[in-house]
């Protein structure tokens, strides 16, 4: 079921709450949330189709969404099973999420992709950015699989609808994350050139099975600049892992900003190009080194950040005094959000279990948003029960918290673990430093030394 009206409203109850989830996700959910290549977003008003990469589920969609302005009713287009209790459907489509059935939804379901084509179309015509993910499925890691020609047959079948436009464009779009799963990561949503899509028109009306499979082509490779893709997939938690080796030393070797999540990216690019180069041989022994390398640094529960850099005992003194600092800030924080971020955490893995790429989803609704909203209710009751007539100094508690609970405690965590990793090293310089020569050779390897 379909609410079409629902989708086409603008409401302030949608602005609000875009507005509202914007600022959770930019400012509590991730540390970091970087936007680049905006300006390459068509104005207000053209024909416009999005096509991303997919790779963490319902955040992807969020990212894109609330990159853009609270007032830009961006449309996206989601796989049916969603769909299937009226209750969740009316939610999502208030959300301006629309169904699309797939051939594995059962081909009787397929026909119902028209009125959706069409719905579309309309909503182009009328200034609504429809976005989806041509891949037809969220990915279990950086990298792309083939883009199915879906996205083509709407983009043309709405230029047609529209009698051809010349300004229609199909703009891709990459999303990078630095953690899936963890709290307080950073995200960055990369806007790709528009792709005119007056250039395939000729083409559609002699060949429209050409034009599609033409624009399929010209669009991975535009998806594909955007992320980051790394190749072998069957080997792809390896080079996950050796990524995060070997990206120091190229953001350096590159004058890049390291841990700046989108210099980050273009080292990852350089790295994944790199494999992509060498010969299987030589991965081989790549992929030897690599799990020799983690094998040692996990066994000194230490992570390859304190090989690279080397620790000494004034680096944890520094670090003890700024945890001995921010204890009082980060309890305070704790109190107020603690249980219901560490509840959101645990049930979204349970519910995750099968999926793991739907437990950031899963966390970022029920416990940013379901559980801490419930748990503020419960503070409200609480404060205007036991001290009525504290109105403002409650408001201005809240403020505190709510700036406090949602970031600093939990960059306090990430920091306190990264200290004691530091200290672990410091107490074991020489089994440290012994494994700086196999990380120099991974390196040499990345940088082609």
């Amino acid at each position: 079921m379909v609410y079409f009206k629902v989708v086409e409203s603008k409401t302030f109850l949608y602005v609000f709450v875009k507005k509202w989830f914007t600022w959770i996700m930019r400012y509590a959910y991730y540390r970091r949330f970087h936007i680049r290549g905006k300006k390459n977003f068509p104005k207000k008003g053209t024909p416009v189709l999005i096509v991303s990469n997919h790779q963490n589920a319902v955040m992807d969609a969020l990212a894109i969404d609330l990159s853009l302005s609270a007032r830009c009713r961006m449309v996206f287009l989601a796989r049916s099973d969603a769909f299937k209790k009226p209750f969740i459907a009316k939610i999502l489509n208030f959300c301006k999420v629309m169904p699309i059935f797939r051939q594995r939804d059962g081909r009787d379901t397929l026909s119902g992709n028209q009125a959706i084509f069409e719905e579309s179309a309309k909503l182009i015509g009328m200034g609504f950015p429809v976005a989806l993910f041509p891949e037809g499925r969220h990915q279990e890691g950086h990298y792309l699989i083939p883009l199915k020609k879906g996205f083509a047959r709407i983009a043309f079948e709405t230029a047609e609808f529209l009698g051809f436009p010349d300004d229609m464009m199909v703009v891709p779009v990459g999303n990078h994350y630095s953690d899936y799963f963890s709290l307080r990561s950073d995200v960055c949503v990369n806007f790709g050139q528009p792709v005119p899509l007056r250039d395939y028109y000729a083409l559609y009306r002699e060949n429209p099975a050409k034009a599609l499979h033409q624009l399929t082509e010209d669009i991975t490779p535009a998806i594909r600049a955007l992320m980051l893709d790394i190749p072998d997939v069957p080997n792809y938690d390896t080079y996950d892992y050796l990524r995060t080796v070997v990206r120091g030393e190229i953001a350096r070797r590159q004058g890049l900003r390291y841990g700046y999540l989108p210099d980050d990216l273009q080292a990852d690019r350089c790295f994944a190009a790199r494999i992509a180069q060498s010969s299987p041989e030589v991965m081989a022994e790549v992929r030897e080194k690599t799990l020799r390398y983690k094998k040692e640094v996990e066994a000194l529960k230490i992570s390859t950040r304190e090989v690279e850099c080397k620790v000494h005992i004034g680096t944890f003194l520094k670090d003890f005094i700024l945890l001995l600092l921010g204890l009082p800030f980060a309890l305070y924080g704790f109190v107020f959000s603690g249980v219901p971020v560490l509840a959101g955490q645990s049930l979204s893995r349970r519910m995750a279990a099968k999926n793991k790429m739907l437990q950031s989803s899963i966390n970022f609704v029920l416990g940013q948003l379901v559980l801490q909203g419930l748990f503020y209710l419960i503070y409200i009751i609480l404060y205007v029960t036991l001290l009525p007539g504290w109105g403002a100094g409650v408001q201005v508690s809240f403020l505190l918290t709510c700036i406090l609970t949602r970031a600093l405690w939990q960059d306090y965590a990430h920091f306190a673990a990264g200290a004691f990793r530091r200290l672990r090293a410091v107490f074991m310089p020489r089994r440290v430093a012994a494994l700086e020569p196999l990380r120099k050779e991974l390196c040499d390897w990345a940088l082609d030394a």
